[in-house]
């Protein structure tokens, strides 16, 4: 499903449609689990932030008043279904990464191996949220400021620091 796909679904389920709601479902759920799977780094509790964050958004669907952001609306919803969840627990587990996500980047210099996400894993929470949103769930830089409820301008400022510092840990 497109944005614009997207968009006219939110606009059908608004208005009622279920169909348009279950269509929705289908496209978005799997992306805002694996969202809640990276925050939270536990199946469980991503299955139940996930299942809390659609239930915020079947409840509140017709508040939305742009229909266009409906996906970075529904990131935020598990964002603070998240936060809320670590308020509650105070604390979570080190991200584990699943084989399939593995990227590798071969150094010029050494020719060896670098895991990638295992670098941005050391990444302070809000850098790596916003490195994970940007890069991997390709959102633009409004779209994570809605989504972490902060300025555009320091979004730009994590992504900025969270490249430095990578780029500082491949040239070591």
């Amino acid at each position: 499903m497109d944005s614009t796909q997207i968009t006219l679904a939110v606009i059908n389920a608004q208005q009622g449609d279920e169909l348009a709601f279950n269509s929705l479902c289908n496209c978005l759920y799997k992306p805002s689990f694996l969202f809640a799977m990276k925050l939270s780094k536990q199946t469980d509790l991503a299955k139940d932030i996930t299942q809390e964050a659609w239930a915020v958004v079947a409840k509140d669907i017709r508040k939305l008043k742009e229909p266009s952001v409906f996906k970075a609306w529904l990131f935020r919803v598990v964002y603070h279904k998240f936060i809320d969840t670590t308020r509650q627990s105070r604390g979570y587990e080190s991200f584990q990464l699943g084989k399939h996500e593995q990227i590798r980047d071969i150094t010029s210099s050494n020719e060896q191996s670098i895991d990638l996400l295992k670098l941005i894993n050391n990444l302070p929470d809000s850098e790596r949220h916003s490195i994970y949103l940007f890069y991997l769930e390709q959102m633009s830089i409004s779209d994570i400021a809605l989504i972490t409820d902060v300025a555009v301008g320091t979004v730009k400022s994590r992504l900025h620091r969270a490249r430095a510092q990578l780029a500082l840990w491949l040239n070591e």
